[in-house]
């Protein structure tokens, strides 16, 4: 981390693994560190905000793979596993294909994660407001708490407006869009979730290579993570698609709408 001229504090609490993840993640994990997942990325941006020694811009200015990861079904199924264990777990002779991992019907099975349907996964492949961000079902899952995905969905309209749309209001500011990708394959395939740069619309992408020489993983000690780290007490993703199959998608807007501005 010395080419990035951090603080030594920060060289201590987090370690960052360039290169290849088949090859960095072991690395790693070896080293007694986890993959900082999605949400933690998220809030420590949010922690730098006010930030003058050079870690914001670093947070801000690069890209970062996660541990979270999105497993891709053949009968166009998506399920988003945070933390995964089986993305821990990876070494060069985990069998790919394209740069996803493949598996088999009854490891996908067995993964614990939120599963959408064919053509549920919200808007994705184009950036968007910050009211359909806050309202998004992935980056509900990702941030894995609604106060969470509202502070930072803030934060970063506001920065990205001042810097880059001071003439935009800010309501027609677009950013932060939910690029997934699919298998082509006859097997299930897993790929990480990564959390863009700031001047990339810090969108949530989910097709990148794990074989890519510029990967970029943030390793952290356990005993280094944020006691006050906030918990998932919105499961609203489920609520909000159980209501929807059940024909009250207009009076689940309006809910969810209500309980973003609440908070």
């Amino acid at each position: 981390m010395e080419k990035y001229n951090l603080p030594q504090e920060e060289e201590k609490r987090f370690e960052i693994y360039e290169g290849r993840n088949t090859e960095q993640m072991p690395k790693l994990i070896a080293d007694g560190r986890i993959p900082t997942n999605f949400s933690q990325l998220m809030q420590r941006r949010l922690e730098l905000r006010n930030d003058k020694t050079g870690v914001k811009d670093f947070y801000m200015n690069h890209w970062f793979d996660s541990g979270d990861v999105g497993v891709y079904h053949p009968d166009g199924r998506v399920k988003i596993v945070l933390d995964s264990q089986y993305l821990k777990d990876m070494t060069l002779d985990t069998p790919r294909r394209g740069g996803a991992l493949i598996l088999s019907e009854d490891v996908y099975k067995a993964l614990e994660g939120e599963e959408f349907k064919k053509g549920k996964l919200g808007k994705t492949n184009r950036r968007m407001s910050k009211a359909d961000v806050k309202a998004h079902p992935v980056w509900k899952v990702l941030a894995r708490d609604q106060a969470l995905l509202n502070d930072y969905a803030d934060y970063i309209f506001g920065e990205y407006q001042a810097r880059f749309a001071k003439d935009t209001p800010l309501k027609d500011v677009k950013i932060m869009g939910i690029f997934p990708d699919s298998t082509d394959g006859e097997t299930p395939e897993m790929r990480a979730w990564y959390i863009g740069s700031f001047g990339k619309e810090s969108d949530a992408n989910c097709w990148s290579d794990l074989n890519y020489n510029d990967g970029r993983l943030l390793g952290i000690i356990p005993d280094a993570l944020n006691k006050n780290q906030r918990v998932n007490v919105y499961p609203q993703n489920k609520i909000e698609r159980a209501l929807e199959e059940l024909g009250f998608s207009d009076l689940t807007k309006t809910l969810m709408n209500k309980l973003g501005e609440e908070k």
